[in-house]
């Protein structure tokens, strides 16, 4: 089947504070992750989870570390899709083709619906509603 995830839900994972986190650990916690397996998340994610941590941690080393375990370390459960620069102009393509007012997408948001398009996934694990009517999200378990 294969599934992405998306920023919040990585970073949930690791910020007690964040309002998702419980929902967050409760998925992790049931999900049968060889179900969905390959899991994948890109680069881009990656930046956007550590700078998004140290934005709202307020540099807090203990979040920092338990998301670099998660990432890089014996907790890790997902791989990460490389994009590079050359994909970035298809990115923007997605970007433009989906947004409006009322579905403000990051160009992040946009690497996810490419990563799906290339790897031929349909699903995502995300808190964000924008997502949908593009791919399905995966919200409870």
């Amino acid at each position: 089947m294969g599934i992405l995830l998306d920023t919040g839900f990585i970073y949930a994972l690791k910020d007690k504070n964040d309002p998702y986190h419980l929902q967050a650990i409760k998925m992790f916690k049931t999900i049968n992750w060889d179900d969905l397996s390959p899991v994948i998340t890109n680069n881009l994610v990656i930046n956007e989870v550590i700078s998004l941590a140290v934005y709202r941690s307020l540099g807090n080393k203990k979040i920092l570390e338990a998301l670099r375990n998660l990432i890089w370390g014996t907790e890790n459960f997902f791989r990460v899709l490389e994009i590079p620069f050359r994909d970035y102009e298809e990115i923007s393509k997605i970007l433009f083709q989906y947004i409006s007012p009322k579905k403000l997408l990051s160009f992040v948001d946009a690497s996810l619906i490419f990563s799906a398009k290339i790897l031929k996934y349909n699903h995502i694990i995300s808190f964000d509603s924008h997502f949908d009517g593009i791919l399905t999200r995966i919200l409870n378990i």
